[in-house]
């Protein structure tokens, strides 16, 4: 009877849900001068700027965009994986008279979203190269006494 039981929950945990995934893994770089290489993670894309860079998609990751062009100091950039994840409010839309949970979700819809989103951010930038040696670097002063 336990084996039964068990199998039984088990069967509810896997019961497929209503998740809805949409997002954009695209980047778009663009770069003052234009031409570019774009690296992402250190790793040569085959690409320059502008361009659309193509990333991870659902399951992705953060990553450093550098941009590098013969005569110019290299710039990162990094862009953050940002996902959102939601679910339907169980009492909206409905009224006294109506059931607040409808009988066609599964266990599923309890245990995962009902939408995730992701996007990368920024998903676009426009970066200034720096003739080498040339670059503004922004760190502090001692101040003047």
């Amino acid at each position: 009877m336990r084996r039964a039981a068990a199998a039984f929950l088990l069967g509810l945990l896997t019961i497929p849900s209503c998740t809805y995934a949409e997002g954009d893994s695209r980047v778009l770089v663009t770069s003052t001068p234009a031409g570019a290489l774009i690296l992402v993670d250190g790793e040569d894309t085959g690409l320059t700027t502008p361009s659309m860079v193509e990333l991870d998609g659902f399951l992705g990751d953060d990553h450093v965009v550098t941009l590098q062009k013969v005569g110019f100091d290299p710039e990162d950039r990094e862009v953050i994986h940002h996902t959102h994840a939601y679910t339907s409010k169980w009492q909206d839309g409905t009224d006294f008279r109506i059931w607040p949970l409808p009988l066609f979700w599964t266990l599923g819809d309890f245990l995962t979203p009902f939408a995730v989103k992701w996007r990368y951010v920024p998903h676009e930038f426009h970066v200034t190269l720096y003739p080498e040696g040339e670059s503004p670097k922004t760190e502090p002063s001692a101040p003047d006494r």
